[in-house]
């Protein structure tokens, strides 16, 4: 697979990622019979998710031109083959997933115990204090650009001793972004709930509206390692 490709069906996996949760949050605002599914009661009103979309949309813009910039650059260190090696993808996968996530949680505490980041830029996310799917893109542009750095990070990392492998980096986009639209979703989990350490979305949910504590995303271990869980 050639550069342009690689980065044409990334690109395309973010842009339907982004539609689901566009597909969710509009269920969430307007249909009355899903509210019963929800964690909390209050109920965001349409006017105010429409009010929260240029600034949504300025992060999908964002995060693309992001993605294609540092895919163009690191092409190189990816295997183009398309080789499928489930041992190698499912590794570097889990790698990507962990290396990444343990960034945001570190990104993510420092954002709250540095009141100067907390009052000017970190505020912004959470102005959700219920949120829904489109919400994992409420941010400051500034705090999802130095956010994204822990996928590239964990790539670089990987091809320290073997080439990336292009359906781990798909794979993982796949998952973590579904992942971020479940846990703002304000639906109940489901499935997420029966998987240990996974962050379901009653474990995000309860930092949006307590503000302090369970900075987790994907693993909610880090919480328990670094005790910052936090439970109804």
């Amino acid at each position: 697979m050639d550069k342009i490709n690689f980065i044409t069906y990334t690109l395309i996996i973010i842009f339907l990622c982004n539609v689901l949760a566009f597909v969710i949050s509009m269920i969430s605002v307007h249909f009355d019979f899903f509210q019963k599914f929800r964690i909390q009661k209050r109920r965001v009103k349409p006017v105010v998710f429409y009010k929260r979309l240029p600034l949504i949309l300025t992060n999908v813009i964002l995060l693309s031109i992001t993605t294609t910039i540092g895919l163009f650059f690191l092409f190189p260190i990816f295997d183009p083959s398309l080789n499928f090696d489930l041992v190698k993808i499912i590794i570097q996968f889990v790698i990507i997933v962990v290396v990444d996530d343990l960034y945001f949680y570190m990104f993510h505490s420092w954002m709250h115990s540095n009141k100067y980041f907390l009052k000017k830029i970190h505020s912004t996310h959470h102005k959700t204090i219920t949120p829904i799917a489109m919400d994992y893109l409420y941010v400051h542009p500034l705090e999802w650009f130095i956010g994204y750095f822990g996928p590239f990070l964990a790539i670089f990392l990987i091809s320290l001793f073997n080439p990336v492998c292009i359906a781990s980096f798909w794979f993982y986009q796949i998952i973590r972004n579904i992942h971020e639209i479940d846990v703002h979703s304000g639906f109940r989990s489901l499935i997420s709930s029966w998987v240990p350490f996974w962050g379901e979305a009653e474990h995000h949910d309860l930092h949006h509206e307590r503000f302090d504590g369970n900075y987790a995303s994907t693993f909610t271990f880090w919480d328990h390692i670094f005790k910052t869980k936090i439970s109804k």
